[in-house]
């Protein structure tokens, strides 16, 4: 009996150090994660499609509505701003936050809430999926049937009919000659319907395009960057700026990941163009050097939808969990061990 209880406590106090062991090891891999981890997550489960900066706060817009964010302490509300579903685009103004979602576009005056447009007026379409200001101020939005054109308290409307390629708009962007871009996705006349003095053109794959989908943009300067892709094709298209118009001069085709090219999302930051991509997370290139950062980095999904750059040098990547927040100086370095 004395050998049983012997045998009994023993086996007690070996199923005890397992447990205490097992705590420490979780403790230390959990130090070891927060180690490596490069970025700092937030509103994880919460999908995010646009950043921007008004009034002093962080605005982030996604698949539940908009969130104020403090840029000090990273801390965040969800703001009232209505019924808002599926929030594609934001831009501001001097004024409003201007909300672009399934149902519409709001605008927001950083306490109080109005509708521009909903199913309620008479346009052909109302789910926006981008935002934009011309050189005269007019509102744009790209929607699934065609642009529409905010000018002298009405909404005007452009579609195939008036000579876009398609009518499904991802991208609207005005270079600084007065040429209007809209880029196409998800159909089957995809690609860029660019319109300067009354005259069309298009580009597609023919043309020199990696992908006839158009999923975001940027200009710098003279130059035009297009993201493209769909599932694991795509790449960056790169465009000249003249007062003739604009021409292809270069394409950016590189595996970002071993999910492959569909660029997402564009960004430049000095000479380094940062892209987030579908399924492999960021990467950032300087001439034919870049360096790609996923989840395994920390970076909280891998599918980034955005990207902004504040005015403290800290990165906020809007992904399909959240956004993640990096300072560039820690970008830079991990490129420099790199390459």
């Amino acid at each position: 009996m004395v050998n049983y209880m012997k045998r009994k406590y023993k086996k007690i106090h070996l199923i005890i150090i397992v447990i205490i062991f097992s705590l420490l090891l979780a403790s230390c891999t959990s130090e070891i994660n927060n180690e490596i981890s490069l970025f700092t997550n937030i509103l994880e489960g919460n999908e995010i499609s646009d950043i921007v900066f008004y009034k002093g706060y962080l605005y982030a817009g996604g698949l539940e509505g908009v969130y104020k964010i403090s840029p000090d302490d990273y801390a965040y509300e969800k703001i009232d701003v209505g019924d808002v579903f599926l929030v594609k685009d934001l831009i501001v103004d001097d004024k409003y936050l201007y909300i672009g979602h399934d149902s519409g576009i709001t605008i927001y005056d950083g306490n109080e809430f109005s509708i521009i447009l909903d199913d309620e007026f008479d346009v052909p379409d109302v789910r926006i999926n981008s935002l934009m200001f011309d050189n005269e101020n007019c509102l744009w939005a790209g929607t699934y049937k065609g642009a529409l054109k905010y000018a002298g308290g009405k909404w005007e409307s452009i579609s195939i009919d008036d000579g876009l390629m398609d009518d499904t708009i991802f991208l609207i962007m005005q270079d600084s000659y007065g040429g209007m871009l809209f880029g196409h996705y998800a159909s089957s006349n995809s690609g860029i319907s660019y319109l300067k003095d009354d005259k069309w053109s298009y580009f597609t794959v023919d043309e020199g395009l990696p992908h006839n989908y158009i999923t975001a943009g940027i200009i710098d300067s003279n130059k035009i960057y297009i993201a493209t892709g769909f599932y694991d094709l795509g790449g960056v298209a790169v465009f000249d700026v003249s007062s003739e118009g604009i021409s292809l001069s270069q394409t950016i085709i590189k595996e970002w990941g071993e999910n492959g090219y569909k660029a997402r999302s564009i960004n430049l930051d000095n000479d380094f163009l940062w892209v987030g991509t579908e399924y492999n997370g960021i990467c950032i290139l300087q001439n034919e050097d870049f360096v790609q950062l996923d989840i395994d980095d920390g970076l909280a999904n891998n599918e980034v939808k955005s990207i902004y750059f504040d005015d403290k040098d800290m990165v906020w990547l809007g992904t399909r969990n959240g956004i993640s927040i990096i300072d560039k100086s820690e970008i830079y370095y991990e490129f420099n061990q790199k390459n």
